[in-house]
């Protein structure tokens, strides 16, 4: 498919892939396009992110959408991190979803509290080749970057073949640029090239997933998973045996097989020698220390709430003597002029000290 550059064709003629007709095979900026790094952590959270949804949803074909975040300094792109984003679905008056905004405000401006340094670069999905609906998406993200990149992963099992092959990642990286056809501007992506970067910690991570990941395949099982094996062998033998000795004592009982004295000797011992957990002179003594146990706590509480009751006692005597004090001093001081309010205020006053003092 080709489509011709400008109203007299004078510029040359736009080569679009015969996969999709927003691809662009050749451009003139091909070979001075941007310096991409993408790092691990943006491919191991697309990959846990597909994973992740097509598990919670039972759906194959489900696609996964998500934006990258990184630096730009010039032409060096450095895509260090991505988090997922949220799409409504396509309506009649919509032809592709619409990205919900909202969340994705809110999610930047969350990262960029953590990572004040990370700006939008681009977005990312799944997928062999971008389309004219991805296309759509795509310019739903103009108002965060100019030129946002796009990373698609390749799901497909013959993708990762050719990928494992060649030494490379089922993963493709779109420049976006605009093109002026028909006397209109119209967008297209471009293939990029890039190249994986990775910190110190990074490389860490990275090779301890790898060694973990080669460790649980076939030929080399991990420690862990081997044991388990070794133990659900072990005990699926047992319960194999104690199936057998159960099925000859019930024959022994019903009479359908003979008395096998030295068997019958050597089941018992076996069930002699087995820890009994559940006796009845344990149970007792469990039940009596717990019962002791209550007991004192019950006497700890009793013992402080009687103290309790004797100090509020005494408290309520002393002012109950003040009270009579009152009352006597203040008949002898009826005959006096100007004694009694004295009294009266010394002996109420000795009672509340007596009291809170």
């Amino acid at each position: 498919m080709t489509a011709q550059a400008g109203p007299s064709g004078s510029a040359p003629t736009l080569k679009t892939s015969k996969l999709s007709p927003v691809v662009l095979d050749n451009h003139s900026s091909s070979g001075t396009g941007s310096n991409i790094s993408l790092h691990p952590l943006p491919i191991l959270n697309i990959a846990e992110h597909l994973v992740r949804t097509r598990l919670q949803s039972d759906d194959a074909e489900l696609t996964v959408y998500g934006v990258l975040l990184g630096t730009q300094q010039g032409r060096d792109i450095e895509i260090q991190n991505s988090f997922e984003i949220r799409l409504d679905p396509a309506s009649s008056t919509t032809p592709a979803p619409m990205i919900n905004h909202a969340f994705l405000k809110s999610r930047q401006a969350q990262y960029k509290q953590v990572f004040p340094t990370l700006d939008l670069l681009g977005w990312y999905t799944i997928g062999d080749i971008p389309t004219p609906q991805d296309l759509e998406i795509h310019k739903q993200l103009l108002a965060y970057n100019e030129t946002p990149l796009l990373v698609q992963l390749h799901q497909t099992v013959s993708s990762f073949e050719d990928a494992e092959v060649n030494g490379e990642l089922p993963i493709r990286v779109y420049e976006s640029v605009v093109e002026l056809v028909q006397g209109e501007t119209t967008n297209f992506f471009v293939p990029a090239g890039y190249k994986i970067e990775t910190g110190e910690a990074e490389r860490i991570a990275v090779d301890h997933a790898s060694k973990a990941g080669a460790e649980s395949g076939g030929d080399h099982e991990s420690t862990m998973l081997a044991s388990m094996q070794a133990q659900h062998s072990a005990i699926s033998k047992l319960n194999d045996r104690i199936r057998q000795v159960l099925t000859y004592l019930q024959s022994v009982k019903d009479g359908q097989a003979a008395w096998d004295y030295e068997a019958l000797r050597q089941i018992q011992t076996v069930a002699a020698n087995l820890p009994q957990t559940v006796l009845p002179e344990l149970q007792e003594e469990l039940l009596r220390e717990h019962n002791d146990v209550l007991l004192t706590n019950y006497l700890s509480v009793l013992t402080e709430s009687l103290h309790t009751m004797n100090e509020l006692t005494d408290k309520f005597e002393v002012v109950q003597a003040g009270a009579k004090d009152d009352a006597g001093e203040g008949g002898i001081a009826a005959t006096s002029t100007g004694a009694a309010p004295s009294r009266r205020g010394a002996g109420r006053s000795s009672a509340l000290r007596a009291v809170y003092g």
